[in-house]
């Protein structure tokens, strides 16, 4: 390593305070939640339900004024359809559908639009369709391409577990006009020797699946772990599949993220950990503190760099309790002009917990931890310029994880703690904040996290919540563009800017 920098986690004098601007708009009279859909051009949107189920679409302005608002009429049978989602994608709200055609014995999946004035086009697109026998719970799903100019609609074929998988996978532009890609596609793994983990769509309408793989017992050797994962790229034109395999002699794959980004490169990073350690020993040493990387190049599926480096400073010298051990998993990567790449990862980690009842049932719990936060800034060498850790614990937390975006060489991230640790900077003085019977959601506000291009952090409240009964829910609020922020409230929004 050429040159690294550990971030000091204190804020300098030198550091300015991040100006934050967070508008409320008006309450929603909903029976359920509000749906953030997406903004553009200083308007933002969202969609909730009538009292009569129906779906309302929002339009406010800048300052979170209402500009209008309409119900939105869909031209079916009400008992025959069901709406999946609505999708901001380039200029426009995209309503998937799901529709049985009873006498047809088959399911379609139809797209429906509704423009920026809230008007929508009484026409719909059928976009896919299964017969009642091939149904399977991943019809209708989707994922929107990083520049919204491709849409990705896809669903596995059922099989035989012994058989390869198979994937129906079809890429339309952002209007549903005209389609880049329309096949049926074979997973090189038997079907229970693997699961899928993500499959995501990048500009130019390549398709990526990334499995996790099981070796059977008897297909290990020393030094393997029990899975692997597998990167199957599939190329718009008719091209053989390309495979990446993800696998580490004498190290186990913690947490791996496969995310197409808006330069045409795919970023595949993650931690690795000791594969010989056991997880509930008295004493752990596999701590998750080492990254791997692969850029890949979109557009001929070439490798560009590929590296494995150590992080330091992510886990005490020693750790001693397996509850200790919270592995880190990547929540957002960046890419910079230089090359180089930004990764925001987080602790998490689920415990399941069953017990035998005395009547000889079962009982199971289960333990939700969300953890201190790390930023690394690589360069295009793979060299770690810093690494940044803020201190953070949140166990079954009842707002988790965080939101992170990346402005001008800052990396934001927005998450919820209690307010007492806004001076928290180090382990020892950070109050551990859990949700239990009695506690007090008065006691948390939202934070924002500024970490500067040389790693330096600012820690700083945005919203108090003993303020107001407004809690914004980090889950479903949504990244409009680098520097907005919608947040979900429930049954209210407000912009934030900064």
């Amino acid at each position: 390593m050429k040159y690294l920098k550990f971030a000091l986690l204190f804020a300098t004098i030198g550091i300015q305070a991040q100006q934050v601007d967070l508008t409320w708009a008006e309450k929603i009279k909903t029976r359920k939640n509000v749906v953030v859909l997406g903004g553009l051009k200083g308007n933002y949107y969202t969609g909730h339900a009538d009292t009569d189920n129906h779906l309302v679409c929002r339009k406010y302005n800048s300052n979170m004024e209402m500009v209008s608002e309409k119900a939105v009429p869909f031209e079916l049978d009400e008992k025959r359809y069901s709406l999946r989602q609505s999708l901001f994608i380039d200029n426009k709200i995209v309503h998937i559908i799901e529709e049985r055609k009873r006498k047809e014995d088959k399911y379609q999946l139809l797209a429906a639009f509704t423009d920026l004035d809230l008007n929508t086009n009484d026409k719909t697109l059928i976009i896919d369709e299964i017969t009642e026998k091939e149904l399977t719970s991943t019809f209708g799903d989707t994922y929107i391409s990083p520049d919204s100019t491709k849409v990705l609609v896809f669903h596995e074929k059922s099989g035989k577990k012994k058989e390869p998988s198979r994937l129906s996978l079809k890429v339309y532009s952002s209007d549903f006009k005209s389609m880049m890609l329309d096949k049926i596609v074979e997973i090189p793994i038997r079907d229970r020797d693997f699961s899928t983990k993500s499959i995501s769509v990048d500009n130019l309408g390549n398709v990526y699946v990334l499995a996790n793989v099981f070796r059977g017992k008897k297909e290990r050797v020393k030094g393997q772990s029990a899975t692997y994962y597998k990167l199957i790229a599939f190329e718009k034109g008719s091209g053989a599949p390309k495979e990446f395999d993800f696998d580490f002699l004498d190290q186990d794959i913690s947490s791996i993220d496969i995310i197409p980004s808006k330069n045409n490169t795919l970023i595949c990073t993650g931690f690795v950990s000791d594969v010989e350690a056991k997880f509930l020993s008295k004493r752990v040493s596999n701590v998750s503190d080492e990254m791997f990387s692969t850029v890949i190049d979109c557009n001929n599926l070439d490798i560009v760099s590929k590296f494995k480096v150590q992080v330091p400073g992510l886990y005490p010298e020693k750790v001693r309790k397996s509850q200790d051990f919270v592995p880190y998993k990547v929540r957002d990567i960046f890419p910079k002009e230089d090359g180089g790449y930004i990764a925001v990862a987080e602790q998490y980690k689920l415990v399941i917990i069953t017990t035998t009842t005395p009547n000889g049932g079962t009982t199971t719990r289960y333990k939700y931890y969300y953890c201190d936060i790390a930023c690394m800034s690589v360069d295009k060498a793979g060299n770690l310029e810093s690494i940044t850790k803020v201190p953070k614990y949140q166990m079954n937390a009842e707002n988790p994880s965080i939101m992170s975006t990346y402005v001008n060489g800052n990396t934001y991230i927005v998450y919820e703690d209690l307010t007492k640790n806004v001076d928290a900077y180090e382990d020892k003085d950070q109050k551990r904040s859990t949700k239990q019977l009695f506690s007090s959601g008065g006691k948390n506000s939202l934070f924002l996290l500024t970490i500067g291009p040389d790693g330096t952090p600012k820690k700083e409240i945005i919203y108090d919540y003993k303020d107001s009964k407004l809690r914004p829910r980090i889950l479903t609020s949504k990244l409009i563009n680098p520097s907005t922020i919608v947040l979900n409230a429930d049954d209210q929004i407000g912009k934030l800017t900064f």
